[in-house]
Parts: C-alpha cells; sequence; structure tokens
C-alpha cells in the first residue's frame, strides 16, 4: 500500500492513499460494464466535455468508445494491475490515470461530466470500512461541477433475478458465494433514492447491470418488454425466471423488480427506452403509434377475442406475404407500427422454418408469454401451453394438434440454442398433472377457512356495534348526571342568597348603631377619654 498522504507518481499514473498490489478488477470473474446500451449512455454524457472522469472499472471496448470525446479524460482505478494496463493502452493520449481510492483523490480542477458504469463497488480499498454509498456520493459530487453530465449504475440485489442467480443449484453449501440481500449503506434504498441524490433522471435496467439489453424509465417500460428483455441466457435453469419476473412487476413494478438502475443527467437526446435487439443491434421502439404485439395480446386477451384475433390474423398475413423477414425472430421482437404487425429488426438468423412452421412457433411463443407471465385473460386455456397454442390458431380457422405444437417447439428451441439465442421457456405445471384428491382436499380446506373468516369478521362486527352502543350509553348518562348536578347546583344557590343577604346587612349595621346610642349617653365621652389614660399609664409601669 501507499503510506504517503499526498499523490504520487509511478511510471505513467498516479498513486494515492488506498492503491492494492497483486489485485485486478479489470482481469478478475467480475462482470465489467459493456455492451451497446451502456456504450450509448457513456458516449452521449462524453462528447463534448472538457473534463471526463471514469469511476472504477470499465470494459475496454466501452473505454475505447468515449476516450478522445472529451478535451481530458481522468480514469480512478483502485489497484497496480488495473492503472498500468489503462495507462499503457492511452498512452500519448489526454488520459490521466489515478490509482487508489476514490475518497482519497481530490482533483485540481472539476470535472464536467461523470462515468461511473460500474457503480461504487469498486472503488473504495477493501483494507479500511465498508464502501459507503452515500459518502462515496457525497465525496464524488465535490470533484464535478454542479451542472456536469452523470451516467452512474446502480445494482439491485433486491431483484427477482438477483435472487433467483442466488438459489440455483450450481451454488452449494461448499461454494456459496451469495448471500442473501440486506440493505446497508452500500447501495441506496431505490431508484428515487438515487436518482434525488443526484437530481438526475432513472432509467431500469434489464435483465443486469453487467451487460442490460434494456434501459427504460419506469413509466415506460411495459411488463412485456421487461420479461422480453429478462431472460438471462447464461444458465438453462435460470430460463424459469419468466413467471417470477412476471409476478414481480405486477406486484412490486418494474423500478423495484429490475436487476439494477442508471441514473443520468445532462444529455437529453436518449430516448426513454433504449434496447438491443437479438442481432446486437441497438434498437427504440418508443413512437406513440408505436407497440409490442406481446404487450397488445395481453391487453386485447384481458378484454376480448376480438383483438386476439385480430393481430393474429395480421401475423399470419403478414408470415404468408414475406417468411423470410420472419426466420429466426421470436415473438417479443415483433412490433405494431401504426396497427401493421412489422418485426423491430431484420433477424441474421434462418432457421429454415416453412411459413407455417414460423407461425406456429410464434403463436406458441404467445402462449408461452400468456402463461409463464401469470397474465389473467377471459380465455379457457384448457391444460397450458399447448392448448393455448391451438385456441390462438383456432381464431383464424387454422387446425393444429398440441402434439404438432410441441414438435414444432422443439425443432424451434434446437435451432435457437445451436445459433446462442435463448428460447421462449413457459415453466408451467399442466393441471392434468395434478391429483384430483389433493385438488378435492385444498378446494375443501379452502372453503373451510373462507368459512372461519367469515365467522370471525361477523365476530368483530358485533363487538364494534355493542362496544359503540355501550359507550354511547355512558356518554349520554354522564351528560343527564351533569345536568342534573348544575340544575341541584343553581337552586341551592337560589335558596341560600336571600338569607345570607339580610344576616349581612343586620351585621353590618349593628356597630354602627352601637357606637350611635353609646355616644347620646351623658358623660360617656369623658369617661372614655379617662379610661384610655388610665390604660396607658398602665402600660407604660408594665414596661419597666
Amino acid at each position: 500500500m501507499n503510506d504517503t498522504d499526498t499523490p504520487s507518481k509511478v511510471a505513467a499514473y498516479s498513486v494515492v492513499p488506498g492503491d492494492m498490489y497483486d489485485w485486478s478488477d479489470m482481469a478478475g470473474g467480475g462482470a465489467l460494464p459493456r455492451g451497446p446500451v451502456l456504450t450509448r449512455f457513456a458516449v452521449a454524457t462524453a462528447t463534448g466535455a472538457s473534463h471526463l472522469l471514469v469511476v472504477g472499472p470499465h470494459d475496454l471496448d466501452l473505454l475505447d468508445a468515449v476516450v478522445g470525446l472529451a478535451a481530458t479524460t481522468t480514469v480512478v482505478l483502485r489497484t497496480h494491475s488495473d492503472a498500468e494496463l489503462v495507462s499503457e493502452r492511452y498512452a500519448g493520449r489526454s488520459v490521466d490515470v489515478v490509482c487508489g481510492d476514490l475518497r482519497s483523490w481530490a482533483s485540481d480542477r472539476p470535472a464536467d461530466a461523470v462515468l461511473a458504469l460500474d457503480g461504487f463497488g469498486r472503488v473504495a480499498t477493501i483494507d479500511t470500512d465498508p464502501a459507503d454509498w452515500h459518502a462515496i456520493s457525497e465525496h464524488l459530487a465535490g470533484l464535478a461541477t454542479g451542472d456536469s453530465r452523470l451516467a452512474l449504475v446502480v445494482p439491485n440485489p433486491g431483484s427477482p433475478l438477483a435472487q433467483l442467480r442466488a438459489v440455483t443449484p450450481e451454488a452449494s453449501n461448499e461454494n456459496a458465494d451469495w448471500s442473501f440481500p440486506v440493505h446497508d449503506r452500500a447501495n441506496p434504498l431505490s431508484l428515487a433514492d438515487a436518482s434525488a441524490r443526484f437530481g438526475g433522471r432513472g432509467y431500469t435496467l434489464w435483465p443486469d447491470v453487467g451487460s442490460p439489453t434494456l434501459a427504460a424509465v419506469p413509466e415506460a417500460c411495459s411488463v412485456a418488454l421487461a420479461v422480453a428483455h429478462g431472460r438471462p441466457s447464461d444458465t438453462s435453469t435460470l430460463r424459469e425466471v419468466q413467471p417470477a419476473l412476471g409476478q414481480a412487476l405486477d406486484a412490486l413494478g418494474p423500478a423495484a423488480a429490475a436487476g439494477g438502475w442508471l441514473v443520468t443527467r445532462g444529455p437529453d437526446a436518449i430516448s426513454s427506452v433504449v434496447g438491443v435487439d437479438r442481432t446486437g443491434d441497438e434498437t427504440s421502439w418508443t413512437a406513440a403509434e408505436r407497440s409490442w404485439l406481446v404487450e397488445a395480446m395481453r391487453e386485447s386477451a384481458r378484454r376480448d377475442a376480438s383483438g386476439l384475433r385480430r393481430h393474429v390474423r395480421q401475423l399470419h398475413d403478414a408470415i404468408a406475404d414475406a417468411p423470410e423477414r420472419w426466420c429466426g425472430l421470436q415473438v417479443d421482437e415483433i412490433g405494431l407500427d401504426a396497427g401493421v404487425v412489422v418485426p423491430v429488426h431484420e433477424s441474421t438468423v434462418k432457421l429454415g422454418e416453412s411459413a407455417e412452421e414460423i407461425l406456429i412457433g410464434l403463436l406458441d411463443e404467445l402462449a408461452a408469454f400468456l402463461c409463464a407471465a401469470g397474465w389473467r385473460h377471459p380465455w379457457p386455456a384448457g391444460r397450458g401451453r399447448d392448448e393455448l397454442a391451438v385456441l390462438l390458431a383456432a381464431t383464424i380457422d387454422v387446425a393444429v394438434t398440441p402434439a404438432e405444437v410441441r414438435l414444432v417447439r422443439q425443432r424451434r428451441e434446437s435451432a435457437l440454442s445451436s445459433t446462442g439465442m435463448t428460447p421462449v421457456v413457459a415453466g408451467r405445471q399442466a393441471p392434468q398433472d395434478a391429483d384430483p384428491s389433493e385438488l378435492r382436499k385444498l378446494a375443501e380446506e379452502n372453503e373451510a377457512l373462507r368459512g372461519q373468516v367469515t365467522w370471525f369478521k361477523q365476530q368483530m362486527r358485533q363487538r364494534q356495534t355493542m362496544t359503540h352502543e355501550v359507550r354511547t350509553a355512558a356518554r349520554r348518562d354522564v351528560e343527564a348526571l351533569n345536568d342534573r348536578i348544575k340544575e341541584l347546583e343553581g337552586q341551592l344557590s337560589a335558596l341560600q342568597a336571600p338569607a345570607v343577604s339580610r344576616v349581612a346587612k343586620r351585621a353590618s349595621a349593628v356597630p354602627g348603631r352601637a357606637r350611635s346610642g353609646f355616644g347620646r349617653v351623658p358623660g360617656a365621652r369623658r369617661a372614655a377619654r379617662l379610661l384610655r389614660r388610665v390604660l396607658r399609664r398602665i402600660r407604660r409601669v408594665a414596661k419597666r
């Protein structure tokens, strides 16, 4: 470690307290921020800046995209190996590299653009107290100007994707590198908390923060859009995330269920939804007259069958006209532009399917979304996904059996997996697999519990009614007693007032009458003066 309190120079980079040897954040196992979505925000933040500050490790391809867009760039890394790698890569360019704890570094000039797409998890040395998100954010705010542009990523450890990754069978007791997320000061409370801290705009990131395929403001992130981009492809067991993700979105909302958050400030040119399609190209499907087919199907399924029939018919006609445009596309890559079904992009994956197989495969995926995401619909879904796909095909008079649907699905999933794409998987138990006796038992228990709940509610209502009546009667009796007491006090005062007045008048008249009568006796005044002189002399003798 560096023991000095002032920055020093090692080779081509500066060193501040908190530097780390024999360690690398960029060459380690942790994922670095990368991908077209984050690159889009990084480029918009860095373009035209006079001083760009890059906080923490980032993917080298992302750094290549932003270095040179600002007049000068400063990269702060905590390990010597990473600082050496970055300084050598950008030698001869306007890039300053600082090695050490971000909290120990103070710049001589403020930055007008800040990139922290890795968050604050790898900016502090591990030899000190745990990283405090709020303390680091305050220090970072002091390194930038008041109106600086910003792009900051904040992980969400409470997302359903993070939870499912934590409990996969691969995480055995001997190799448990995860823990249940308990909120501490290492992360903000929510997206609103992080956005308010920097006075910026908040985006939700899907499926995670390392390489998101979707960034959307919460109000523009539909359930279908989040589920479509929330299918992780790293582990096959995680494909069962769709039901949990759909339920979490309905219960928590897109902000609380997202894999992470992105706080931006400054670049207003970025739309409310930025995504990446299956080919890796950037896409933004945000026009007012545009929507996603899965979202439109969901809304139609909630109301009536006419909307479903219309959308299925449009999809059938579009595939029949140009089947080569739909080979390799999945249903979450289909949009509605002014009421016309169109592919969001041209797929580079060709599966060699016929027009009929393409239609059946897409209807099967639509049924998977309707079933797996937990969207309620009035349709008699029958025994699961297969029967719902048959019903969707029947709306346009296309006859298909569940066995044919399963066969097309197997071919489609095999072809998609061979090209590195993630099939739409609906993990849901069919009703025929359940034991009828168990279903009857559960129904009876449910009815019994409903009866108990009803009885308890009635008892509570009766007790509340009785308590209210008793309180009302007691209040009425107390008021009557108070009125009677006041009445008796008034009567007593009225009776006592004349007698007291007569006595007082007579008592006050006695001394005056006595003095006037005694003064009229002959010699009384002289005798009184003599008596007073005698009394005074007696007092003088007594004092001696």
